[in-house]
């Protein structure tokens, strides 16, 4: 479940990778028959495990990088006094503030969702290493 949760991540998170990243998880899948109870012959794709982890980490590192670019944009964005003063003389003044207010919340809230994302690569990298290593997976998280 765990794996099958990591791949769709990867799927849609695509246009952040480049595009040689993108397709190394699938360049050595391997196809097995297998026969369900109905008696339907369906083909399955393996995924090396080992490129998944390294496709994963390159996934994270992109977002890592997204995130150190968003916060910078939110440093930016905040207002000042300068902003404060084009306010109150400038005409059309107040559409300048809240124009900057929006783009100062939407960056806020794309480096929410970054970095959400980027603990979430987190766990299903230590749940693929655990796989790699044979190791069982032990996760504690508070109520």
């Amino acid at each position: 479940m765990l794996l099958c949760v990591v791949i769709f991540s990867l799927f849609i998170h695509k246009q952040i990778l480049a595009e040689e990243s993108r397709g190394n998880v699938l360049k050595k899948e391997v196809k097995t028959k297998s026969i369900n109870q109905s008696g339907f012959i369906f083909d399955l794709q393996k995924v090396d495990p080992k490129l998944l982890a390294d496709d994963v980490e390159k996934l994270k590192g992109a977002f890592i990088e997204r995130q150190s670019k968003l916060r910078l944009q939110v440093e930016d964005k905040k207002l000042g006094a300068g902003d404060a003063i084009i306010a109150v003389i400038m005409p059309g003044g107040l559409f300048y503030a809240g124009y900057r207010k929006q783009e100062l919340e939407q960056a806020k809230s794309d480096l929410t969702a970054v970095t959400e994302e980027i603990v979430e690569l987190s766990i299903d990298l230590i749940a693929l290493q655990n796989q790699l290593a044979d190791r069982p997976l032990i996760l504690a998280q508070r109520p």
